[in-house]
């Protein structure tokens, strides 16, 4: 067995979509374990729970693209990597329509709540962003900050 992995450094991408990607390459011949996620500390937990962590994964930021293959060669681990490649730079794949509304292929705008990060992750790629600087409505009452601490 082989185990490759791709990054993309700065390139943040929808987790849902992510999903859908990783189940298409689990399902390819030769691929015994798939995984495509931001490199959040939670998938990185996931990541080295699987058996697939690369000391380069260690050290990916929480809005890098992370394509981790195992397989059973090097060739079929490099193919599935590029086959990854491709369905995220299509921005949408027959395969990925034929399981999913046609959401994939539309123009993305977004609003982004809170950390700045996720709204220039969005930027730097061309995502139209209405970014809104929110915060918990509490304004220093310990009591209220409590309770909003409980909703959530």
């Amino acid at each position: 067995m082989v185990i490759k992995s791709r990054i993309r450094k700065g390139s943040f991408q929808d987790a849902l979509r992510l999903m859908r990607i990783s189940k298409i390459i689990r399902d390819s011949e030769g691929v015994t374990n798939a995984v495509v996620v931001m490199a959040t500390e939670k998938a990185k937990f996931a990541i080295q729970d699987a058996g697939l962590m690369l000391p380069e994964i260690k050290e990916a930021a929480g809005n890098d693209l992370v394509m981790v293959v195992q397989a059973k060669s090097e060739e079929v681990a490099n193919q599935t990597l590029d086959d990854v490649e491709n369905l995220i730079s299509a921005g949408g794949s027959t395969e990925l329509k034929s399981e999913s509304s046609d959401n994939l292929n539309v123009e993305i705008k977004a609003i982004n709540i809170g950390l700045e990060i996720f709204r220039d992750a969005l930027v730097d790629q061309g995502v139209k962003v209405k970014h809104v600087n929110w915060k918990v409505p509490a304004k220093g009452d310990m009591k209220l900050i409590n309770l909003l601490k409980k909703m959530y």
